[in-house]
């Protein structure tokens, strides 16, 4: 199973660190909120989708990427290292 580091959550962001080892993965699950993903350490994920389809997701450090809230999937690690990478939710806006 892949390990999730809170590192902060409050009224406006959830900030989670992922570790995912070689053949873990994150369970099927439905982003509730839009998030952005930051490469920590240079590995790739799979992202099965509940269609079975599947995208390749390289994780680069330092770089990130952004989706939409709504999104389902599983994330697996089919690599011999291990995936590390910063995910934050937008939980709230503070616009007027």
């Amino acid at each position: 199973m892949a390990t999730p580091k809170l590192l902060a959550d409050d009224d406006r962001f959830r900030i989670i660190e992922w570790t995912i080892e070689p053949g873990d993965a994150i369970e099927l699950h439905t982003h509730e909120h839009d998030y952005a993903v930051i490469g920590i350490e240079a590995s790739t994920m799979w992202a099965v989708l509940p269609d079975g389809s599947e995208l390749e997701v390289p994780i680069v450090p330092g770089e990130g990427y952004t989706r939409r809230a709504g999104a389902t999937h599983r994330m697996e690690n089919r690599g011999d290292v291990r995936v590390v990478f910063t995910e934050v939710e937008a939980k709230a806006s503070t616009a007027p």
